[in-house]
């Protein structure tokens, strides 16, 4: 049997056991009520890593740390915030890399002046602004490179269209619009530019009054009157049927094999035939 001293020694190591137990296990009961159950120290299981926190957190204090400002802070606030960012004291402490861009950068000095005051005043970093240039040049390449691709077949399918209503005599009836404008000095108008980024002179329905213009002005004065280039007078697919229909009418030489002009009448009936197709 134990002795009492040995029964007195055991006692005092339980005690001593449940104290350490409670003071690890339970170390919020002794902590003010107040904090207790702060949702900052639910991740804290023990002592310990209560200690831990709070040695790291006062290592963290002499970090260079930006405190972002609330709901109601000022403009001065932010220009703080942003200053310890890395904003640059003003405008002009943006130097962009244009080296990226190419041809694509629409971008002229005053537009780049104004690209830098607004990036300043949306608080970009020399880094954040140089992103936003390089992603707006990219994508302002692309549509302009799609625009470029958009007129070129405006003005391919202009071409066709007139090719298609004018037939073999589509050259003539060019060089007769631009005889027009030669007649009057006014070649430069052909170049303006439309809404659609085409030219005038390549809009179907300019070149068709040009060439009517033309074919009433020949008509009345003349081709000798023209400047500029002469034209052959050819006929569009519309002219040459209207002058097949005349050559084939009913009770013409064309249908009366033993009419001494006969052949005259095929041969020019084959002739407009092939202008029709543009053959």
């Amino acid at each position: 049997m134990m002795s009492e001293e040995q029964v007195a020694e055991v006692s005092a190591e339980a005690t001593q056991s449940v104290e350490e137990t409670q003071g690890f296990g339970d170390w919020r009961d002794s902590i003010p009520a107040e904090v207790r159950d702060h949702t900052s120290l639910r991740h804290i299981t023990d002592v310990g890593a209560l200690a831990k926190s709070y040695v790291h957190a006062q290592q963290m204090i002499g970090a260079d740390k930006v405190a972002i400002p609330g709901k109601h802070a000022t403009a001065d606030d932010w220009n703080e915030v942003y200053t310890r960012l890395g904003r640059p004291e003003d405008p002009n402490g943006y130097e962009l890399d244009t080296s990226t861009v190419g041809d694509t950068n629409v971008m002229d000095d005053g537009t780049l002046n104004w690209y830098k005051q607004v990036a300043h005043k949306a608080g970009l970093t020399p880094q954040q602004a140089q992103v936003v240039f390089d992603e707006y040049n990219q994508l302002t390449g692309q549509q302009m490179s799609q625009v470029g691709q958009d007129v070129e077949t405006r003005i391919s399918q202009a071409e066709m269209e007139l090719k298609r209503e004018f037939g073999s005599a589509f050259d003539d009836r060019m060089q007769l619009g631009s005889s027009v404008l030669a007649e009057f000095g006014a070649e430069e108008l052909s170049e303006i530019e439309l809404a659609d980024g085409t030219r005038l002179g390549d809009n179907p329905d300019a070149v068709r009054m040009l060439v009517r213009i033309g074919e009433f002005l020949r008509d009345r004065t003349g081709e000798d009157s023209f400047a500029g280039p002469k034209t052959s007078i050819g006929m569009t697919p519309d002219e040459a049927k209207q002058r097949l229909d005349d050559l084939t009418a009913p009770n013409s030489p064309y249908w009366d094999p033993r009419h001494p002009e006969r052949q005259w009448y095929v041969n020019e009936a084959l002739k407009y035939r092939q202008m029709m197709t543009g053959e």
